[in-house]
């Protein structure tokens, strides 16, 4: 048994049946997808506010300034979120690109048999 399977001293409850686990691995794959889609959106409005300089019309000297007052994060932080939001734009855009490859192929596809 790993330390993890303890963690923290916690006291295991009673074994679960086969349908409850299912139902509690389903409802934490629910909130990680609520976690994906919040840091998603959280992530593409922090680009906006980067790209806009909302510091500038707020009176702050810069967006390092901005970000800790206003929401108590790091440069480093928000800079992180930065990164999120490129590489989630990133990889809409390669499966926004391959899909409508797709589209294309299927489309010449069916061309070619009339």
């Amino acid at each position: 048994m790993s330390g993890h399977d303890n963690h923290h001293g916690d006291i295991a409850g009673p074994p679960l049946d086969a349908a409850q686990a299912s139902a509690m691995t389903a409802g934490l794959r629910e909130a990680m997808d609520d976690v994906r889609r919040s840091v998603a959106v959280l992530a593409a409005r922090v680009r906006d506010a980067h790209a806009a300089r909302v510091w500038l019309p707020l009176g702050f000297a810069s967006w390092q300034a901005y970000c800790a007052a206003e929401f108590g994060i790091s440069r480093a932080q928000a800079y992180r979120l930065l990164d999120i939001a490129r590489a989630l734009g990133t990889i809409n855009a390669a499966v926004t690109t391959a899909e409508l490859s797709r589209v294309l192929f299927r489309q010449a596809a069916t061309l070619e048999w009339l």
